[in-house]
């Protein structure tokens, strides 16, 4: 069993779509561990959060091991879904600095076959812990939307990412979205595949830009090729909170099985959708995942 560390703040989220709000436990790191949970993963979880608000870990699964750490106020975050296309959002947050410092780490770290880092701000994840996990000679793959993040008046912006290039050298994959990609080195006019190949030079295997209904972008440096992947239509769409995430995790889950970014990416699009059609997190399993694939033709 594939043995991973997840790193990131868990968040006090509130999801406003189609007239309806409802509260949740948020952050990449939640929606990462269910699903690698769900995938058969031996995932452990290193968090931020308030003490005050220690009940949103019950949400995680029984599986999940946790590493708690506790600071003086939880994230939170405001997903609003102002019409029917779940590519467009508007985030609002409160963002405390809640850093993961190298000395909250686990001492055996490197029995980990990987870390997924899932920094929401440029304070959660320094390049110093970075910097310690890679001395250790432990894959890393990073969800770097929050490197991009900025607050004005409260609402969540994307500015380019100006040192990203001595983070990058650590990181074995990128994942950003279509959005993201644009703003990262801060020309926009660029095509997606010229991203990729641009931000594998300064050390990632892979960059994967997800595109929402549109699937996905993987560069791969190795093959030297663009792979792009289909999305799956949803048999209904219920809650696009986390789908970025979920893509992540499933597709990482698949690459400890296979070496081919894009049966990686097929897998990933479909737990994405799955996960799509329900409220919350995914709720499938590994069985389910390639049932429906096998209903499609590649």
């Amino acid at each position: 069993m594939p043995k991973f560390i997840i790193i990131g703040p868990l968040t006090r989220d509130t999801i406003l779509r189609d007239g309806l709000m409802y509260h949740s436990t948020g952050g990449a790191v939640y929606y990462q561990a269910v699903v690698l949970s769900k995938l058969e993963v031996d995932v452990t979880a290193i968090i931020t959060l308030s003490y005050d608000d220690n009940e949103l870990l019950n949400a995680f699964p029984d599986n999940v091991n946790i590493i708690p750490i506790f600071f003086e106020k939880t994230m939170e975050f405001e997903n609003i879904y102002p019409n029917h296309d779940p590519n467009h959002r508007v985030q609002k947050a409160n963002v405390p600095k809640n850093p993961v410092n190298p000395q909250s780490l686990p001492e055996d770290i490197e029995s980990y076959d990987a870390v997924l880092l899932c920094p929401l701000s440029p304070s959660d994840i320094p390049i110093e812990t970075i910097e310690h996990i890679y001395s250790h000679n432990i894959p890393i793959y990073l969800g770097a939307q929050g490197y991009l993040r900025q607050l004005k008046n409260h609402k969540v912006i994307l500015k380019p990412w100006k040192d990203f290039q001595k983070f990058l050298r650590y990181i074995q994959m990128v994942f950003i979205d279509e959005v993201e990609a644009k703003v990262i080195m801060d020309n926009g006019s660029r095509k997606l595949n010229m991203i990729g190949s641009e931000l594998s030079q300064f050390g990632p295997e892979e960059i994967i830009i997800t595109r929402g209904d549109r699937g996905a972008m993987i560069y791969s440096s190795l093959s030297e090729h663009t792979y792009k992947i289909p999305a799956f239509p949803p048999k209904q769409c219920m809650d696009p909170t986390g789908l970025g995430d979920t893509y992540m995790a499933a597709y990482v889950t698949k690459r400890i099985e296979s070496p081919d970014p894009e049966t990686c990416g097929i897998f990933a699009s479909m737990v994405s959708t799955m996960k799509l059609e329900k409220i919350g997190a995914f709720q499938g399993n590994k069985s389910m995942v390639n049932k429906r694939l096998q209903w499609h033709e590649f």
